[in-house]
């Protein structure tokens, strides 16, 4: 007679690989669970492109064709697409729209006649931020096509004039994205370079970029890692509490940072001061001309009543480090140790009579872009910009 005895190993093994299985389901379900989620919150676009009804339109961008900015801002989410590039970590996406176009060589279009890179002629660059580049404003009203605008009606329609502008860079980035035209076999006659904002956005020496954690989370060496931490990081579980316990750089590009200290203000003025020399140290030796523009911001010299809507300090964000840092570059300016050459000193410009300055906390409305291009299209000519050859 077979008596059936009982494994008691047996049945602990069985337990253990049952309950192992169901666990490793469980997180893989509470994984996916949590990727989507982050999905929808990542996917999830501003609400102020909707918002707004006709009349704030109206107001925000001194128009009387709402409908217009209407269609602007339902792309607007395509101004932030950036993409890997060598040595300056991202650059704008390529993208054809209606009224926001990137070409295939990382400049955005003027909204006009078409422009070549490579063609012969006189070229004038122009380097910076978001609010370079145009957020929230179409192809023809960025600085850089008002720029190209009143060069025109000055009689020098010869010369080409490309946006280089990218969401979130700073003076040094500008400065490597010139060299690699530079070392391409492409030079400008003139580089623009509109900065102040992002410089102290980013209050962080040695410098970090709007990519620099994401190119950390992709380069980590494993095996200089952890599994466990190395797991957390790219765990969808965790991202998901990081979010919901307030961490904003989980679902939005927030990676700038406060300048703690009047040294960590010091800091940035010399990176900006620096990136400034060096570049014009560049164009002597090249043979073309920088000129270097000290951009209006909300937090110096602007009375943000005049806003049509009020902003908090807390919407600004990081770019409250501006409100510290610009006074103190007003005063070495005034002190004569700042860079002045090439200088265009734009800190307390304001559109003409009562138009509106900005279309949201930073970023200018058509008709501030309009007075910043002018500015810099004179000072341009006024500098001595070379016949066409």
């Amino acid at each position: 007679m077979r008596r059936n005895r009982s494994n008691p190993f047996g049945r602990l093994f069985s337990a253990a690989a049952v309950t192992l299985l169901c666990t490793v389901l469980g997180l893989a379900v509470v994984e996916y669970a949590s990727g989507w989620a982050l999905k929808l919150i990542r996917d999830k676009r501003p609400a102020f492109s909707t918002a707004y009804s006709s009349d704030d339109f109206r107001k925000l961008y001194d128009t009387d064709d709402p409908t217009r900015y209407q269609e602007i801002l339902s792309e607007s989410w395509r101004q932030s697409d950036t993409i890997y590039s060598p040595f300056v970590e991202y650059r704008m996406a390529p993208y054809r729209g209606k009224h926001f176009t990137i070409t295939e060589d990382g400049y955005r279009a003027n909204g006009g006649e078409p422009q070549d890179l490579n063609a012969p002629g006189r070229k004038v660059f122009v380097f910076g931020g978001s609010t370079a580049m145009g957020i929230g404003v179409a192809d023809d009203e960025t600085i850089a096509a008002y720029v190209a605008k009143a060069l025109k009606a000055a009689g020098r329609g010869d010369v080409q004039v490309f946006n280089f502008g990218v969401v979130s860079y700073f003076s040094t980035q500008e400065r490597i994205a010139l060299e690699r035209q530079l070392t391409a076999g492409v030079k400008p006659d003139v580089a623009v370079f509109i900065d102040g904002i992002n410089d102290f956005y980013y209050c962080t020496v040695p410098d970090v970029s709007a990519w620099n954690e994401r190119l950390i989370q992709l380069t980590r060496a494993r095996s200089r890692m952890p599994l466990a931490l190395e797991l957390s990081y790219r765990s969808n579980v965790v991202q998901l509490a990081r979010h919901l316990g307030g961490d904003k750089s989980v679902s939005v590009r927030e990676w700038g940072s406060f300048c703690e200290t009047e040294a960590d203000v010091d800091k940035v003025v010399l990176r900006l001061d620096t990136n400034r020399r060096m570049i014009d140290a560049t164009a002597e030796r090249m043979g073309f001309k920088a000129l270097f523009v000290q951009q209006p911001v909300p937090t110096y010299a602007y009375d943000n009543r005049k806003r049509p809507f009020p902003v908090k300090e807390e919407m600004l964000g990081y770019h409250m480090n501006s409100a510290r840092g610009y006074p103190k570059m007003a005063q070495l300016r005034a002190q004569g140790q700042l860079w002045e050459h090439g200088l265009l000193w734009l800190a307390e410009l304001e559109p003409a009579a009562e138009a509106n300055a900005y279309i949201d906390t930073i970023h200018y409305s058509p008709r501030f872009n309009q007075a910043i291009g002018e500015r810099i299209a004179q000072a341009i000519l006024d500098g001595g910009l070379p016949s066409s050859p």
